[in-house]
């Protein structure tokens, strides 16, 4: 016990020189980011400047160059900064004088929804901590820069409603860490990229409004945790991968207003956690998969502006969760089965510009809530 405490009381003087020799070190790593977000500031538009007064070593005690009380900064014990969350703001900027390089233990950047433009600088790769990254409903131009690939930790990506153009990079395929890959509303063209099923943590891919070309990759059929797959407003050809029937956490797969074609796979009525299947506005053709009762969980059908055939299924009188269905603008025939009159939940239906005989089923007629569009010329 005694050689315990002698040991203690010989180290104590090392720890002390350790402690004291840091501190110089954590202060000067504290005024390097805070210069470094000083001379981004300085390059906004002066009305954004005047919009953060916090942003001023003046404003803080001689002593303290930190800029951990400033706003929208956050960070860690050691006084370095890890998180920058300023959105809805109003910055008007570029990112074109931030500093990556200046902010090594950063995480967490959230600059939604400000009026920031530019390209994204590809020295983003200099942030090998981030794990978070929301640059969405901006003003950014450009091409996606490929050394985002090199951000492993990423575990969110939200580039959506900007102005990027250029492909999507196969470097994303990289980020093995990410869950959320978000970039619709922009101008991006090109293929979906066949490295993205390589992300298998993926649970939410929105390529929504692009100009995306060629077929569906096979490949995504292996995102085996996908929640949400979002590719409709593209220029997609080809066939529905029947890969995608792998996806059996899949709650919403929509991919309307495209060019796709062929049948509708047998393999989607696997889906059985589907909520939302909109195939609309394609050139799908054959039949509707009577198997689609499976889809317990469906509320949403839209298979209308098609070229889909033959009778409607009977079996779609099962799917006592839907409450949209759209049929109409196909080539279907045959009578409309009364068991569309089980669909108790039912509050959009529509079948017109088919080849269709007979009459609404009876349990319909006097339901007020349901939008009826049997019909229409």
């Amino acid at each position: 016990m005694a050689k315990k405490l002698n040991l203690e009381i010989l180290l104590l003087p090392v720890f002390l020189v350790l402690l004291i020799s840091s501190k110089p070190y954590m202060a000067s790593a504290s005024i390097e980011e805070a210069n470094a977000l000083l001379n981004w500031k300085a390059s906004f538009a002066n009305q954004t400047q005047s919009r953060l007064p916090s942003w001023n070593l003046l404003s803080h005690k001689p002593s303290t160059t930190s800029p951990c009380t400033w706003f929208g900064i956050f960070c860690n014990s050691a006084g370095s900064v890890i998180k920058i969350n300023i959105t809805s703001f109003g910055l008007n900027g570029t990112l074109q004088e931030f500093s990556f390089s200046s902010f090594p233990n950063l995480k967490y950047v959230d600059l939604y929804m400000n009026s920031l433009f530019g390209t994204i600088p590809s020295q983003i790769a200099s942030l090998p901590k981030l794990i978070y990254l929301d640059l969405s409903t901006n003003h950014f131009s450009g091409e996606i820069p490929p050394e985002i690939g090199l951000l492993t930790n990423l575990q969110v990506l939200y580039l959506f409603e900007n102005q990027l153009n250029g492909s999507i990079p196969h470097e994303l395929g990289r980020l093995r860490s990410l869950y959320d890959l978000v970039l619709f509303s922009n101008q991006l063209h090109g293929p979906i990229p066949t490295s993205l099923g390589n992300l298998n943590n993926l649970t939410y891919l929105y390529l929504s409004n692009n100009s995306l070309s060629g077929s569906i990759p096979l490949e995504l059929g292996n995102l085996t945790n996908l929640l949400e797959l979002c590719i409709e407003i593209n220029k997609l050809t080809g066939p529905i991968p029947t890969t995608l029937g792998n996806l059996n956490k899949l709650t919403w797969l929509i991919a309307s207003q495209n060019n796709l074609s062929g049948p509708i796979p047998h393999e989607i009525v696997n889906l059985i956690s589907l909520t939302y299947l909109w195939l609309w506005q394609n050139q799908l053709s054959g039949h509707i998969p009577k198997e689609l009762e499976n889809l317990i969980s469906l509320t949403h059908l839209l298979l209308n502006q098609n070229q889909l055939s033959g009778f409607i299924p009977k079996e779609l009188g099962n799917l006592i969760s839907l409450t949209e269905l759209r049929l109409s603008q196909n080539q279907l025939s045959g009578f409309i089965p009364e068991e569309l009159g089980n669909l108790v939940s039912l509050t959009s239906l529509e079948l017109w510009q088919n080849q269709l005989t007979g009459s609404v089923p009876s349990s319909f007629e006097n339901d007020m809530l349901l939008k009826k569009d049997i019909y229409k010329s």
